[in-house]
């Protein structure tokens, strides 16, 4: 049920809190106003709405998302999320596939030539958002073994996934790589601009990765992968520019040319656009979610 404000009853203040680790990151939002374009997720990205209401354009179709409703995006799916008018709280996930599959091979669900899908973009599962609610007031709260709950609670997640909303499809052409389910013909290439994501990549390079012409490459990239190849190389470029905003205290100007963006400007419009923050607001949000020191001494974040 939608919580509505009462007359005279002031609207909660706006927070952000990120929590990154290597195979996954949590965003808690809670905005008046909130856009992001997701141009090629190389991840699957799980968006769940808390309180208020937001627009979903995925697939050509639009949603709109309410108190409880999750979305399910599998890699490299554009989709553009903005909020209704009025406060916006939700939760996102981002999960490497590298996670996914992990947990298939403790599932004992691995197969040569298997990809894993979600079954559909919109479902309204009670028991994925207590989890997914659960989450939320684990990095709200910022206790102590913060960690090792949002781990287990992540376990569960995936495991409750795998049951109700992942898909296991047989296709031969895919091969698993250390940087997610590639199509085989595409592997080398993707290979090439995750390694070299902070040079001047040409689109001749990644075609000589592949061993393909230019333009064969090109034509076959947007056919398999249902986007451009520069659009893949701008996620991978944002995805690397997050975890260094959350992971060190290099400069925002510094971050920006070590991915491979020339001018400061142009790299936070693309960051605002693909996170719906700025380079700073995400910082900011980032360093919030570490634990806070309590009776059992000081936290080992403290000073950072």
């Amino acid at each position: 049920m939608s919580r509505r404000l009462g007359q005279g009853q002031e609207s909660p203040p706006e927070r952000a809190r990120i929590h990154t680790t290597p195979r996954y990151e949590v965003y808690w939002l809670r905005k008046k106003t909130f856009a992001l374009t997701a141009t090629a997720p190389t991840g699957y990205t799980v968006h769940s709405v808390l309180h208020g209401r937001a627009h979903l354009s995925v697939g050509g179709e639009t949603f709109e998302l309410q108190d409880g409703m999750t979305a399910l995006l599998d890699p490299t799916r554009r989709y553009h999320l903005r909020s209704h008018p009025g406060t916006l709280e939700l939760i996102l996930l981002r999960l490497s596939p590298g996670l996914i599959a992990d947990m298939a091979a403790r599932l004992q669900l691995t197969r040569i030539g298997q990809e894993f899908t979600f079954r559909e973009p919109i479902v309204s599962d009670p028991q994925l958002a207590a989890l997914l609610r659960a989450i939320q007031q684990e990095i709200e709260r910022q206790r102590v073994g913060q960690d090792v709950i949002l781990d287990a609670l992540m376990d569960q997640i995936l495991v409750h996934l795998f049951r109700h909303h992942l898909l296991v499809r047989r296709n031969l052409d895919v091969e698993f790589s250390r940087f997610g389910f590639v199509d085989r013909r595409l592997r080398r290439a993707i290979e090439f601009i995750h390694t070299h994501f902070d040079a001047e990549v040409r689109l001749a390079d990644m075609a000589r990765a592949a061993f393909l012409s230019a333009f064969h490459f090109a034509r076959l990239f947007k056919r398999l992968m249902g986007m451009t190849p520069h659009a893949y190389l701008m996620s991978v470029r944002l995805e690397q520019a997050a975890r260094l905003l959350a992971t060190t205290d290099l400069s925002i100007l510094e971050i920006g040319q070590r991915v491979g963006y020339t001018s400061q400007s142009h790299f936070a419009k693309a960051f605002k656009a693909w996170t719906g923050l700025t380079p700073r607001e995400y910082r900011q949000a980032s360093r919030e979610t570490s634990p806070l020191p309590d009776k059992f001494g000081p936290s080992t974040a403290e000073g950072l």
